[in-house]
């Protein structure tokens, strides 16, 4: 029997334990998460993960099926609800099985079943840690947020938008075409909140298409929302119209109403402190220098 060993990672300054008792080499099964190595210590984690063969899957209690359909995999995917747990699952290729992700119900710990052959080959281990890291942040004032964000080395500015809305592309022209500009994460970077309502953004391990795994932080000052138009402008938007900007972007479960309340609350204390903008826009150079001059305009 194998013996199980423990790896930390941090992840928006938030401590992630992962025993495995299965032999993986985590290097090779989260290489993204390369860059959030930790040495471990006396803090507590946020989130712990113990990773177990399918074999060891005992009967699972009666549950109801909350959705069984994802944006990444389709109808492969079910996320179900017991009493007191919940069961995210993906069906293999070849129709060999499931993953399986057992929660509690603030997804402070999460057993994971994988698929054997398919560790190395798929990002399935590395997304259920994200949809369980994405819930469990919600009570520690932070947020997974599906965005590209850029950064100047000081700040920070946060591009959202429906799929296929233009983020990643408007992070290139403001990487093209505003001074010393990189990207921060493309995808799914977390917002926290920290001491004396500061707002700071974090690189994650989950970047989508693009490989950019930035262990770093930067302080937020502005949230723009893309729109596709025929012609380029930028308008500021406070109080529900703010709000709304940002909700659809958010990570949070709705069929809980306590992660969902928290998500809600971490979004107003965020729209305390950082401005939103809407950008009707082209994808040109026009419309990156009119959402730089507005990001870092002093707010009124």
């Amino acid at each position: 029997m194998l013996e199980s060993t423990t790896t930390y990672y941090t992840i928006a300054d938030h401590v992630v334990k992962i025993v495995d008792h299965i032999g993986l080499d985590l290097d090779r099964a989260l290489p993204s998460f390369r860059p959030f190595g930790y040495v471990a210590s006396d803090a507590a984690p946020m989130l712990t993960f113990d990773i177990r063969e399918q074999q060891d899957i005992e009967p699972l209690p009666q549950r109801e099926t909350l959705s069984d359909v994802s944006v990444i995999w389709l109808e492969s995917f079910r996320f179900e609800e017991s009493e007191n747990r919940y069961f995210t699952s993906i069906l293999a290729q070849e129709h060999s099985g499931n993953w399986l992700m057992s929660s509690e119900k603030d997804f402070s710990h999460s057993v994971i079943y994988p698929i054997a052959n398919e560790i190395y080959n798929t990002t399935k281990l590395s997304w259920l840690i994200m949809v369980a890291f994405g819930q469990a942040c919600l009570t520690h004032r932070t947020l997974l947020i599906h965005a590209s964000v850029v950064e100047n080395g000081e700040a920070a500015v946060a591009f959202l938008g429906k799929s296929g809305t233009g983020k990643s592309t408007h992070s290139r022209l403001w990487m093209a075409h505003n001074p010393n500009i990189r990207l921060l994460n493309d995808d799914n970077p977390a917002i926290r909140i920290l001491e004396g309502n500061k707002v700071m953004v974090y690189g994650t391990p989950w970047s989508g298409k693009t490989h950019c795994y930035r262990n770093a932080r930067l302080p937020l000052v502005s949230i723009i929302r893309l729109e596709q138009s025929a012609k380029n402008e930028i308008f500021l938007r406070t109080g529900m119209f703010a709000l709304t900007a940002l909700l659809p972007s958010g990570s949070a479960i709705r069929w809980s109403s306590k992660l969902y309340g928290q998500m809600l609350n971490n979004l107003e204390e965020i729209l305390a402190s950082v401005k939103v903008g809407h950008l009707k826009c082209l994808p040109n150079a026009e419309a990156a220098e009119l959402s730089h001059s507005f990001a870092f305009e002093r707010r009124m």
